[in-house]
């Protein structure tokens, strides 16, 4: 099952620009999720295969009897003037912060990361404007796509699609390691991020990414091999392979090619 609509496929903006990204990522002092910018890799906004987002609290689209859910059916785009009119609209409705709207859902539902409590995980949100109100719906965005569903379907009755059926046609192993052995850098540096994506072998990945980090004299290609080993190293114990130490030592050894100081704040925090 596809997390986009193919049939829609046609109406979705250009490809995800990675240094509009990192502007935007400055400008909020903030990191959006990296299987959020994974998917927008694969397709830059558009309409989804889903259309509802299990909640377990009483709204104005839902009762408890069917099951509390709200809708959702686009993903908004990420650029520089998307972002820029997302705060905007918020800003509109009294909602201020390190917040950015990424999605919406029948006109009067708009979905936001609030990333005021953390950076680096921000906590997903619903605005309804029906009645102005707001909803916490999940403590982080691998929550949030575990109760994505799809309620109106072909089928007679209630399809629901659950958090496997979203990842059922994801990059396998196979197609990962050929891509990295392959000659194109940023097309590597996507099947090192979906290589995270799937959990498998992390200790392979952070030897890989060591030695990208390395072997690197490129600034925006040693900028991403470090920011996505630092976010592995934060997120997943790697001790017997590489420490927060080794990391911080790493980086500053590669400071005549790009000032990393930023990733480096970010593990010498973790260690405290």
């Amino acid at each position: 099952m596809n997390f986009w609509d193919e049939l829609l496929e046609d109406e979705v903006a250009l490809p995800l620009n990675k240094k509009e990204v990192k502007q935007i990522e400055k400008e909020i002092d903030a990191s959006f999720p990296k299987k959020y910018i994974e998917k927008l890799e694969e397709q830059n906004g558009g309409e989804l295969v889903f259309d509802s987002v299990n909640v377990d609290f009483e709204n104005t689209w839902s009762d408890e009897e069917e099951g509390f859910h709200l809708p959702l059916y686009r993903f908004n785009p990420l650029t520089v003037g998307d972002f820029e009119d997302s705060v905007s609209t918020l800003n509109e409705w009294g909602l201020t912060g390190k917040i950015v709207m990424f999605g919406v859902g029948e006109g009067s539902y708009l979905w936001y990361f609030d990333f005021n409590d953390n950076s680096n995980e921000p906590h997903i949100w619903c605005l309804d404007i029906s009645d102005e109100t707001t909803h916490l719906v999940a403590e982080n965005f691998d929550q949030f796509l575990e109760n994505l569903v799809r309620r109106n379907g072909e089928v007679e009755g209630e399809v629901e699609l659950s958090h496997d059926d979203v990842f059922a046609d994801y990059t396998t192993m196979d197609e990962i390691r050929e891509t990295i052995a392959g000659d194109d850098e940023d097309e590597r540096l996507i099947a090192y991020r979906m290589w995270w994506t799937r959990l498998e072998d992390v200790e392979g990945l952070v030897i890989a990414l060591r030695q990208c980090v390395q072997d690197s004299n490129d600034e925006d290609e040693l900028d991403s091999y470090a920011e996505l080993l630092t976010e592995i190293l934060m997120s997943y114990s790697a001790e017997g392979i590489m420490t927060h130490e080794q990391a911080i030592a790493l980086f500053n050894e590669k400071e005549d090619v790009s000032d990393l100081s930023h990733v480096i704040v970010q593990l010498e925090s973790d260690i405290q």
